[in-house]
């Protein structure tokens, strides 16, 4: 089958249904209050009564949460209020970088980001990323941080899948219902909210802004929303980062060193950020009689992320002779501490240095500042819905639109090397903290070394332009009471471009470097991380205000770095039929395939390969979902559907490079998408309007799930030179695995005002298939878990509200997970938790007090490899607090 629903015929076949409809209806009166839609609900336990009704009665699993459960939280994205929903996490990180602070991908079910789908009123929204890796790796998953809480009406969590769910959330789908003009009560009504956000690590506080303006008109046929949101805010993350591991040689002088894993680079980092989102929404509903209703609507939100990243590392490269020195090496000074295979404490002091050829040419200190002045990432879309009731049983829909967005930055290294003084090492604390022992470390001596610098810019576009036509038919049979039926098409481009750097005549003179420019760690620059890094000093720091300007002034964009570019052009054409069932009065449900071809133009960079590639797959998605009463207000639910993902365009092709270390990520052309075979079965019992527990199990077998093999391949190297060397590539591979869990919920009003909820989610994924150069390759070190998975994952929450105030405590948890590959190595994030409070006064009827605190636990986010004894870096992201008011109107 071949579909022709292109994105202009769509639009045309609109206008006919409009214009037919409009001709053949009669203008309709007035409707009563009664046939109003109200979305507004006015406290905590109305919204959660309401979000468990729209749970209860839902054909297929879901989960909901209303914009009033957005309006007692802390919540700052949508991923912030996904985060408390049973079985759904989140992640404020991509690979192996640590938490930026903010909720940025939202996991469903144990299973990795790029098998949730994300769809805003029902159509994919294009995101991309400010941060240069993940640009790189050109995920399909949405990115939370261009997407303010304000935005939510309601969200629709669909954790089994049915045939009139576009495809593409092989775990689960998100749909994010915006407010919509006329479902508001009043001809004009309004929102405005202005907070204070304050930043504990940073000790910055900035504005933030939000305002909603709704008006219709007497007769509700015609509405305008608009909204506009301005939110700043300054972030600060404290760390410990093991930059660089490898091996002693085999012959090193000090045998139980010999072999063994050492950090040649151990560094303290600080990171500092400038974040501000900006945009807004706008809605236009048109509904001329009760036969036909139009919505047009527009997006556009922008993050500009500036950012520095300080990393001061110990360097005792040279003695251990790490690559490209002079091969001597000596052994430390007093006695090493080893445990297993990894050296946790060493040192080496002047004498050990003159050993390779003394001070001159030696450095303890090397001091990167990762510069990125204009990190940026935005998204917008223009989408046009349309509905006629043709007849009491004949009803169409329609969509026709276009989303588009990116991300770019410049991302350069500033490097300074101090000149020896007296000694460089490193001890690893227990809570895997690299403690520096630098002595004169505080002051950056000129030696000779120059300035270093390198780096690119790094830019992705992706767009879509999208097309549907549903339909629904009631049918005479009490059996199968309607059919829906339908069909979809996309066109989807997604491009990245990587410039490399070169710097101008000059820029590596350390004369460039003013006294000025030259200044210290602040005081407690540590944060809550449980270990000061740096005891005993304050290590020398280069103004970001300098790099910034050296940045400017030397550094050009100009040459493409075509190893790591790709063009991919993706088309999609999909159709579904899906009978609604009806076998008893207490059973109810539907069943449905839906069909899909996916078309794949590849323009990238592969060593050895060709310029292009094309490939297609065609995919059956049969679904079938079945509700029953099983007694009074308990409810059994059976959910067995086949889903499908793609994979990430940056899995398709590109490679992230690390010039300096020699490895990265790879790319393969020939993946095919991850098909995913799913079971659901849950019972749900509504105990009271704002109580209900559910017990649930759930399971996925699942074929082309991502793992990583790990090759030699030949790169330039743009670090040096362009010379053509082996890089240590980690590349996705198509695999086999399963998923197993079950999921318990309680939600109870406890009376007076008081309530609690609390949810688990249990989830084993396993890699099934093992690989000869992979992580899980029947080794005794393999480590078979499914990217993203974390076994244990819990919401704890406590609730009150009366007339004049509201307050909500909320714990999320989650055990350790796997993040990420490169270099053949896994890299994992430690268990952690975040608690969160909301008080909210209201002052009267219009105004309304706020306060909010995120992240009061702070947790200390680890991220180590396969061998945990290697730690790739710790954590403290701080504390952030919020105080305003809120006023209706």
């Amino acid at each position: 089958m071949k579909l022709q629903l292109t994105p202009v015929a769509t639009a045309a076949a609109l206008l006919v249904l409009s214009t037919s409809a409009l001709s053949q209806a009669t203008p309709a009166a007035a409707p009563a209050a009664s046939d109003v839609q109200t979305i507004e609900v006015t406290g905590i336990r109305a919204s959660m009564q309401k979000s468990l009704q729209a749970k209860r009665n839902a054909e297929s699993l879901v989960e909901v949460i209303t914009a009033e459960d957005v309006g007692k939280m802390p919540d700052k994205n949508v991923a912030d209020s996904l985060q408390r929903v049973p079985g759904v996490t989140t992640t404020s990180a991509g690979s192996a970088e640590g938490s930026f602070g903010e909720n940025e991908h939202v996991q469903m079910r144990g299973l990795s980001s790029q098998l949730t789908l994300t769809t805003l009123n029902g159509h994919l929204v294009s995101t991309g990323d400010w941060y240069g890796p993940n640009i790189a790796a050109g995920g399909r998953s949405v990115t939370f941080t261009l997407l303010p809480s304000d935005l939510i009406g309601r969200v629709v969590v669909h954790k089994s899948s049915q045939a009139d769910l576009p495809e593409g959330g092989a775990a689960g789908t998100v749909d994010i219902e915006t407010r919509h003009p006329l479902d508001f009560k009043a001809p004009f009504s309004g929102v405005v909210s202005v907070e204070a956000a304050y930043s504990a690590a940073a000790r910055k506080t900035d504005p933030s802004v939000s305002a909603l303006l709704n008006w219709k008109n007497d007769d509700n046929t015609f509405g305008l929303l608009g909204q506009v949101f301005s939110q700043a805010r300054h972030l600060q993350r404290a760390g410990s980062e093991g930059v660089w591991w490898d091996k002693t040689p085999a012959t090193y002088p000090n045998a139980a060193m010999a072999g063994k894993n050492i950090s040649l680079l151990s560094g303290a980092v600080l990171f500092e950020q400038e974040r501000k989102r900006e945009g807004g929404y706008v809605e236009a509903q048109f509904k001329p009689n009760n036969q036909l209703m139009f919505n047009l609507s527009g997006f556009y939100s922008t993050v500009k992320a500036k950012n520095f990243n300080t990393n001061y590392m110990a360097d005792v490269i040279n003695p251990v002779n790490g690559p490209g020195w002079n091969g001597k090496a000596v052994g430390p000074t007093g006695t090493p501490v080893v445990s297993g295979n990894t050296v946790t404490s060493v040192f080496y002091d002047k004498n050990a240095f003159d050993a390779v050829g003394g001070s001159a040419g030696a450095w303890s200190v090397v001091e990167d500042v990762a510069a990125r002045p204009d990190a940026k990432t935005d998204s917008k879309f223009l989408n046009l819905d349309g509905k006629w009731v043709i007849n009491d049983d004949l009803t169409l829909t329609g969509k026709v639109g276009r989303t588009s967005g990116g991300g770019r930055t410049k991302d350069v290294g500033f490097e300074v090397l101090s000149a020896w003084n007296n000694g460089a090492g490193y001890t690893l604390s227990p809570e895997g903290i690299f403690i520096l022992n630098v002595p004169g470390g505080d002051k950056f001596v000129k030696g000779g070394a120059g300035i270093g610098g390198w780096g690119g810019y790094t830019s992705s576009t992706d767009s879509e332009t999208y097309a549907q036509v549903d339909g629904t038919l009631k049918l005479t049979s009490d059996l199968t009471p309607s059919v829906k039926f339908g069909a979809r098409s996309t066109q989807h481009r997604r491009t990245l471009t990587k410039l490399g750097m070169t710097l101008g005549a000059g820029a590596s003179d350390e004369a460039n470097i003013p006294d000025s420019a030259v200044g210290n760690f602040a005081a407690g620059w540590y944060g809550n991380l449980p270990v000061n890094p740096t005891p005993g000093f304050l290590p020398f720091k280069i103004s970001k205000e300098f790099v910034e300007q050296w940045v400017a002034k030397y550094a050009t964009f100009t040459t493409h770095a075509t190893q790591q570019e790709f063009d991919i052009k993706e088309k999609t054409n999909a159709a579904y039929a899906m009978v609604n069932l009806q076998p008893t009065d207490a059973v109810s449900g539907n069943v449905g395939v839906r069909l899909v071809r996916t078309s794949e133009d590849i323009a990238a960079f592969l060593p050895g390969g060709v310029p292009s590639y094309q490939q297609s797959f065609t995919d059956v998605l049969p679904s079938l979902n079945l509700r029953a009463d099983l007694a009074k207000d308990l409810v059994g639910r059976l959910a067995l559907n086949r889903g499908m993902s793609r994979p990430d365009f940056g899995q398709l092709a590109g490679n992230d490079l690390r010039d300096t270390q020699k490895n990265g990520v790879g790319s393969n052309p020939y993946l095919t998408p991850i098909r995913s075979n799913n079971f659901d079965v849950s019972a749900e019992y509504y105990y009271a309007p704002k109580s209900a527990v559910s017990v649930g199990a759930f399971a996925s077998q699942l074929n082309g799930v991502i793992a990583y093999g790990h090759s030699m391949l030949p790169y330039a190297n743009q670090a040096n030179g362009g010379k053509i060397e082996l890089y240590d590539v980690s590349s996705p591979v198509n695999t086999k695995g399963r998923m197993t869990g079950i999921e318990l919920m309680l939600q109870h009003a406890l009376g007076a005002g008081f309530g609690v909820e609390a949810n688990y989610t249990h989830a084993n994924g396993k890699q099934t298939t093992q690989l000869a150069t992979g992580t899980c390759n029947g080794s005794a070190t393999q480590d078979c878990s499914l990217y993203g998975t974390s076994k244990d994952v819990y919401n704890l929450g406590a609730y009150y509200e009366d007339e004049r105030m509201s307050a909500r405590l909320a714990y999320s948890h989650r055990s350790t997970y796997k993040l990420g590959n490169r270099g053949g190595k896994d890299y994992f994030q430690s268990a952690n938790g975040q608690l969160n409070f909301a008080f909210n006064y209201n002052v009267n009827d219009k105004v309304t007090l706020t306060f909010e605190a995120q992240n009061l636990t702070d947790p200390l986010l680890t991220v180590f490899q396969t061998d945990q004894t290697q730690i790739a870096g710790v954590y403290k992201a701080g504390k952030m607090y919020f105080a305003g008011a809120r006023v209706k109107f």
